[in-house]
């Protein structure tokens, strides 16, 4: 099976291509950027989905599409309007089944870039193409990456928005769900998927003090905003009854416990 996976050099991106590669599948990277040298030429794909340069070629010959393009710092237009315009290509080009990485909570917790996502999914679930959706919690190395940024922010102390919680889930653990959506095919909005674990932030956070060796204490901090209640509700995190199979099983401690080189 053909599987373009859009978004193939980002840090999900990369985890999705040798999942269905090892899988038996043959992945094609879809990047911005040229391939980087010869021996990736055959498996890659240059194309833009806000432009739309390049897509009409991209899509043809693919048999399933794995959409993890996103643009949460860039272009406002990266989610939605391009998710439109690679769900037009892949129709008019008679792909069998675009599946939409996107996040859980983005219907309950209004941060704007949450927003645009759901604004993406509703343009796919339009668009007339077969689709599935799976909303996954944060992977284990955003999660890492906002506490390195929390913890220099200030001299003395780390600083944490007071009452949040996350189930953040290993990047592996998407890919291989990921994979179980492409043997089920379109299955439209999928139960959400998430990491084994719901803590509070402050708990995650002094795991990740201990694993970084970082002993400054943890400065809660208030915000009254509606983005804020919607995180201190547990919004961005599973059911407490959701079945294993909706869950990963790499842990955050066992992420933290992993050498440096093998974590994204």
């Amino acid at each position: 099976m053909n599987v373009l996976v859009t978004g193939g050099t980002g840090t999900l991106g990369r985890e999705v291509v040798r999942a269905v590669n090892a899988a038996g599948h043959r992945a094609v990277t879809m990047s911005r950027t040229p391939a980087p040298d010869a021996a990736a030429a055959p498996r890659w794909a240059t194309a833009d989905i806000v432009s739309g340069e390049g897509l009409a070629a991209a899509v043809a010959d693919v048999d399933v599409i794995l959409h993890a393009a996103s643009d949460p710092r860039g272009d406002p237009a990266a989610d939605e309007e391009g998710t439109r315009r690679l769900a037009a290509a892949a129709r008019a080009a008679g792909v069998g089944h675009l599946v939409y990485v996107s996040i859980v909570g983005i219907d309950r917790i209004p941060f704007p870039y949450y927003v645009r996502k759901l604004a993406a999914e509703r343009a796919l679930a339009s668009s007339g193409q077969p689709y599935s959706i799976l909303r996954a919690t944060q992977f284990h190395p955003f999660i890492d990456f906002l506490f390195g940024k929390a913890a220099n922010a200030m001299p003395l102390v780390m600083p944490l928005p007071a009452g949040y919680h996350v189930q953040s889930v290993g990047l592996e653990d998407v890919a291989g769900r990921l994979l179980r959506a492409i043997d089920d095919g379109p299955g439209g909005l999928l139960p959400d998927f998430g990491g084994p674990d719901r803590m509070t932030a402050r708990a995650a956070a002094r795991l990740w003090q201990e694993a970084r060796r970082v002993r400054k204490p943890i400065l809660p901090f208030p915000s009254l905003s509606a983005t804020s209640r919607g995180f201190r509700a547990g919004h961005n995190t599973l059911p407490a009854d959701t079945p294993p199979e909706n869950r990963g099983r790499l842990s955050w401690s066992e992420w933290l416990a992993r050498p440096a080189a093998t974590r994204p």
